[in-house]
């Protein structure tokens, strides 16, 4: 019993996995609605009439896929529809191997990306993360659009495509990148996008090379951090420092599209005056300021005479002195405090 049981499973199993194959059968009985195939296998096997576009005669040959091994009534479920689909999918693969690049539409979102409709019914798998060379924060602003990527691989056995827009995007930037940056000097003011922002700084792709603006040259105050200055795909100004032709790098600036306003410290602010400013840091010793025209300014823990300033607020202060060393005005507190 046991072993008529295991041989059973196995002929299921197998079954199962010819799934996707294509087999030929020749039809034996027509009913109206069903055409009956014998395929080869223990029983007949039906195929719905509405699945030919034209309907055979008993005795022709067709080609058919197992959907079913086995029905409730004894039968095979076959379809020729479905090895139309698999034809296609492998003439479209063939040429896929070939050819390495695929157009397509953004049709809709799944687990970790994106299908897309490549044509013939047929859809690849876009990841997330190959996208596009900057992250993607609006997942439904893709949809719908019109794409051409890269074929990352290609699973005959799965039926799976997976493709990659980012990659191809790169490789296209790497050709032009050594004509690029063979234009770019130091000194030019260019255009970049903001490829993504960490706390040492902020990434730019400046006409396909990549640039970093070192938190240090974001601001003359120092004190802007580098996610308070832009976003993520924004398009910036920036001003190129350093070229490393080697790496093919750039290192930009902020900062250095203006004057430094330290420069001229003594005409802007003199010791005495009333100014406001905006207090971005809190430390042990004392109270950053931003001040107007990106000046920082710093108020002594032993000048606030027990007083409590709060972060992101606007305050009125005395200014003191201008510690040149330092970049930086000390500043006292006004009596009367004036927030905004």
């Amino acid at each position: 019993m046991k072993e008529d049981f295991a041989k059973l499973l196995e002929e299921y199993f197998e079954k199962r996995e010819k799934k996707n194959d294509i087999i030929e059968g020749t039809v034996i009985k027509i009913n109206g609605k069903d055409v009956f195939v014998d395929y080869g296998g223990k029983s007949e096997g039906i195929v719905p009439a509405d699945e030919f576009d034209k309907i055979p005669a008993v005795g022709d040959k067709v080609e058919v896929c197992i959907v079913e091994p086995e029905t409730e009534d004894g039968y095979a479920l076959l379809s020729v529809s479905t090895v139309r689909t698999l034809k296609k999918w492998e003439e479209t693969a063939n040429r896929l191997e070939k050819e390495k690049i695929v157009e397509g539409t953004i049709r809709q979102r799944v687990r970790g990306g994106y299908k897309v409709d490549i044509g013939n019914g047929i859809f690849a798998f876009l990841p997330l993360s190959q996208v596009d060379i900057i992250p993607v924060t609006r997942p439904d602003n893709w949809l719908e659009r019109k794409i051409k990527a890269k074929v990352l691989s290609i699973d005959r056995k799965r039926q799976s495509i997976v493709i990659s827009r980012r990659q191809l995007i790169e490789e296209e930037r790497a050709k032009k990148r050594k004509e690029i940056i063979a234009h770019l000097k130091e000194g030019n003011i260019a255009e970049g996008t903001v490829k993504n922002i960490v706390d040492f700084g902020i990434f730019v792709d400046v006409n396909g090379v990549d640039g970093l603006i070192h938190k240090s040259d974001i601001s003359w105050s120092g004190l802007k951090s580098p996610f308070e200055v832009t976003s993520i795909g924004k398009k910036i100004k920036v001003k190129i420092i350093k070229i490393d032709r080697e790496k093919e790098r750039l290192f930009l600036s902020i900062k250095r599209l203006t004057e430094d306003p330290f420069e001229r410290i003594d005409e802007i602010i003199k010791p005495g005056q009333t100014v406001k400013g905006k207090v971005v840091r809190i430390s042990s010793k004392g109270i950053f300021i931003e001040l107007p025209e990106d000046i920082a300014g710093f108020v002594p823990i032993e000048s606030l005479k027990g007083r409590r300033l709060r972060e992101k607020k606007t305050y009125t202060f005395t200014v003191e002195r201008i510690d040149a060393d330092k970049r930086r005005v000390i500043l006292t507190c006004q009596e009367k405090e004036h927030r905004k």
